[in-house]
């Protein structure tokens, strides 16, 4: 059998949870409404003053989230344990699986750093195959998590093999590269054989379900893409171009 990675939930840090409060405060992609999201999960932070400085507003965010972080320290230790004992039954079969789907092999360290914590996004790192979820989430929602951010560091690795000359730059926001490997996670964990190992129902940012080639929408033509009978590499090929495509229009 590969090699499968094993994701590991753990308490993320006050300081960690404090930099990824401020990074969201301050991203402005209106493609992921990051900060509205920042905004609902600490209402306190809705209305700082404009005219304060960056720095200023560094300090009133650390204020803020350790307090709710001390406040909830004992419940996201306890989610910690939850998570992991939630995540254990799926693991093994889903890499498994995923594995044999993307044809390719398991090639970095064996744990799966995920941290929990008080967040409003769920970001993923792909220079350490880890990601972070916040606490209080539903078993649905760990797993659909769990399986679509680990997917990406598997396509990654096959995205390098199919296209080596594409920078590493372009993995992330605003890169086609990027919003492909955002939306083929619909596809993907949708289809067999990963809709008979989970229950929920993958689903990419709300954008990508309204955009339009023509009257026939874009993730209709994917989700087509990804049920032809053809070797993965060539979904993938296709469904780029397919995405490049309409770019360029």
């Amino acid at each position: 059998m590969n090699k499968l990675p094993k994701i590991i939930f753990r308490k993320m840090t006050l300081e960690e949870n404090i930099e990824i409060i401020k990074w969201s405060y301050f991203e402005d992609n209106a493609l992921l409404s990051v900060h509205d999201y920042t905004i609902e999960c600490f209402p306190e932070l809705a209305n700082i003053d404009k005219n304060l400085s960056k720095d200023e507003i560094y300090k009133i965010i650390e204020k803020v989230v350790k307090k709710d972080y001390l406040k909830n320290e004992s419940k996201i230790e306890i989610e910690v344990k939850r998570y992991n004992k939630l995540w254990e039954k799926y693991n093994d079969i889903y890499f498994e699986n995923l594995s044999r789907y993307l044809n390719i092999e398991w090639i970095y360290e064996d744990i799966i750093d995920a941290s929990v914590g008080i967040i409003p996004v769920f970001p993923r790192y792909l220079d350490n195959n880890s990601f972070s979820i916040g606490f209080n989430v539903s078993e649905s929602k760990l797993i659909e998590v769990s399986a679509h951010e680990t997917l990406h560091f598997w396509w990654f690795i096959k995205w390098k093999q199919l296209y080596p000359q594409i920078q590493r730059r372009e993995y992330n926001s605003p890169y086609l590269s990027w919003q492909y490997s955002e939306m083929v996670t619909d596809p993907i964990l949708n289809d067999k054989p990963f809709n008979k190992i989970f229950k929920f129902n993958e689903r990419g940012y709300d954008s990508f379900y309204e955009m339009y080639d023509g009257d026939k929408l874009v993730m209709d033509k994917l989700r087509d893409i990804y049920k032809e009978d053809i070797s993965i590499e060539k979904k993938i090929k296709r469904g780029f171009e397919y995405l490049k495509s309409i770019n360029n229009k």
